[in-house]
């Protein structure tokens, strides 16, 4: 079967123009492979492509000649070739400069048309689809991917990685849209760390990547950020939470295990106060480790004291905890601590255990002192439905961080590649930058 493909185009000023693409001979083909193959099928793609841009280029070119104010055409400069990569192949235009007309400066100087759409040399379609792959698979990987099944140029990982900041670098410029979500409901920002592994040239080991995610009762949205590079990481939060319509006035909460620099980064993004709640998960882990080694401390058959007096306060640690009763949670921390302090002067026989036992009543009263504002009454929270740990924060850390540039990945990163890609990956898992959508919502 022989097969002949021809294009068709109409210009705005009627002018018809029929140009024949491509001849494909399908006698060859047995009965498995029906249709057009993959290599046909790219061989179509550019040819098409390229017969679409120079009727386009003709047609912008001519229209571009006349002048808006006196109707008079204006004089070619010359022509120049310029290079343009799109999904469907890299193609060498013939670019038209034209000069001003003389009715609106005296003197005309070159000017071009496509000095806008051939500024980065590439179209926004493809820039879009080689951050999202960079985002989501290694940049080796992303420009294989790309070869694969497109026919594109030859990728390079090094043009995929640069492509990919220059779109963070928008994502993280961009306005945010107006939100219509009603300014009396609260925000919730769940924020955690994440550590990556650094370039040896940084003379560190590791890079810390901030990661979240901020809720509404209807809306939410990742972020990801590398403090070491972002221009301004309060500007960059700031923008988030005015994504989902934060007024200012806006009740803002903060879920995080404790570290203080990350509520400190939602101060500077609402240059006010905000909620700050302790996780209930990092609570109850420690506690639970006060818990095992005082069991393992009063199950010994020659302990020398009466087991309830330690394992009473134990056994209600964590209910106290849960209810908000911080002072007697307090209270019984440090009866416990006089205890095993006790045990660790006079008993030789349980002092490894004693001490081990004691080290964690103290790392957990410490905890609990440094966070004191933090907690709240937990159970009532619960009940009302309102999150009390950093489950979503933990979520995004293993979306981001640990699924792209951690765990089982041999990879070094600089803060700024670290930061481009902790952006782009974040909107790409929103849906913010997708392919389909070539206009990047904030």
């Amino acid at each position: 079967m022989d097969v002949r493909i021809t294009v068709e185009t109409n210009s705005e000023t009627g002018e018809k123009r029929t140009e024949e693409l491509l001849h494909l001979s399908l006698a060859d083909q047995c009965h498995s492979h029906l249709g057009l193959r993959l290599e046909q099928a790219k061989a179509l793609l550019v040819q098409l492509q390229g017969s679409i841009l120079r009727h386009q280029m003709e047609e912008i070119s001519a229209a571009s000649r006349t002048c808006s104010c006196c109707g008079r055409t204006r004089p070619v400069h010359d022509y120049r070739t310029r290079v343009l990569d799109t999904l469907f192949g890299r193609f060498r235009l013939r670019v038209l400069r034209r000069r001003k007309c003389s009715c609106r400066l005296g003197e005309g100087d070159a000017l071009s048309p496509f000095a806008q759409v051939l500024r980065d040399r590439a179209t926004p379609e493809l820039r879009m689809l080689q951050a999202e792959l960079g985002a989501r698979h290694s940049f080796r990987e992303a420009a294989r991917i790309l070869e694969t099944f497109l026919p594109c140029a030859r990728q390079h990982n090094t043009t995929v990685r640069n492509r990919l900041g220059i779109v963070a670098k928008d994502i993280t410029d961009a306005k945010p849209p107006v939100s219509e979500t009603s300014s009396s409901n609260p925000l919730t920002v769940f924020i955690d760390g994440a550590h990556v592994r650094c370039r040896p040239e940084y003379q560190k080991r590791h890079l810390d990547v901030v990661v979240g995610k901020i809720e509404t009762h209807d809306m939410c949205r990742r972020f990801g950020l590398a403090p070491q590079a972002a221009t301004s990481s309060s500007n960059q939060l700031r923008r988030d939470l005015d994504a989902l319509g934060w007024d200012g006035r806006r009740p803002v909460t903060v879920i995080s295990d404790g570290e203080a620099a990350l509520p400190n980064l939602i101060r500077g993004a609402t240059k006010g106060k905000v909620r700050h709640i302790l996780d209930w998960w990092h609570i109850s882990m420690r506690v639970q480790h006060v818990q095992n080694a005082i069991k393992g401390l009063v199950q010994r058959k020659d302990f020398p004291g009466t087991t309830a007096l330690l394992m009473t306060p134990v056994e209600t640690l964590r209910w106290n905890l849960w209810h908000g009763k911080i002072q007697v949670a307090a209270t019984h921390l440090q009866w416990m601590i006089v205890d095993c302090a006790r045990l660790v002067k006079f008993e030789t026989a349980f002092r490894d255990q004693a001490q081990k036992a004691l080290a964690r009543c103290h790392d957990l009263y410490s905890y609990l002192a440094n966070n004191l504002g933090s907690l709240v009454d937990y159970g009532r929270r619960y009940r009302r439905g309102l999150p009390i740990s950093t489950s979503r924060a933990e979520g995004c850390v293993d979306d981001i961080a640990n699924a792209r540039m951690s765990k089982r990945r041999r990879m070094r990163w600089s803060p700024r590649g670290a930061h481009n890609v902790a952006v782009t990956r974040a909107a790409v898992l929103d849906r913010r930058l997708s392919v389909s959508n070539h206009r990047i919502a904030a």
